[in-house]
């Protein structure tokens, strides 16, 4: 099992799917031209509408598509992922990577395809299996006023 997680890690890095930013920093440049979803407006309880944030679309070379979500100060809150491969996660995580390895390091072995780390600074789910995999990952102190994390695609 160690050897298929070690696999699921590195595959992204032989087909050449590299991220250059993570969570908690500036957006990613894949390489590809980002797809602007726009600025969405959060429907907060306050009367003060100006919560804005703004949603990127990333389709790598191996088809996976990779959204940020980035705050009005340029910061990417939250990420989402879905495809064939999975995204370089140590890239695209950055130092909440090490989070990751050591969860998956602690859970049982078999017969496990989804991995769920739910901390105060940071929450990750990721799963699947070969050519479908999914996830999503965010950080709780980052997120606009209002922001439903249900709404992460």
């Amino acid at each position: 099992m160690r050897r298929a997680l070690l696999l699921m890690l590195l595959l992204p890095l032989l087909q050449g799917a590299l991220a250059y930013a993570a969570l908690g920093t500036a957006p990613s440049n894949f390489g590809t031209t980002p797809v602007r979803q726009g600025a969405r407006s959060l429907a907060a309880a306050s009367s003060d509408s100006t919560a804005v944030y703004t949603v990127s679309q990333s389709t790598l070379d191996s088809g996976t598509v990779v959204r940020e979500y980035v705050n009005t100060q340029g910061t990417v809150f939250a990420v989402s992922w879905s495809g064939p491969a999975l995204p370089d996660l140590r890239t695209l995580l950055g130092d909440k990577f090490a989070v990751l390895t050591g969860a998956a390091g602690k859970r049982p072995k078999a017969g496990h395809s989804q991995l769920a780390v739910e901390q105060s600074d940071l929450v990750i789910v990721s799963g699947g299996h070969m050519r479908a995999y999914a996830g999503h990952a965010w950080i709780p102190s980052a997120l606009p006023a209002g922001f439903d994390t249900s709404t992460i695609e």
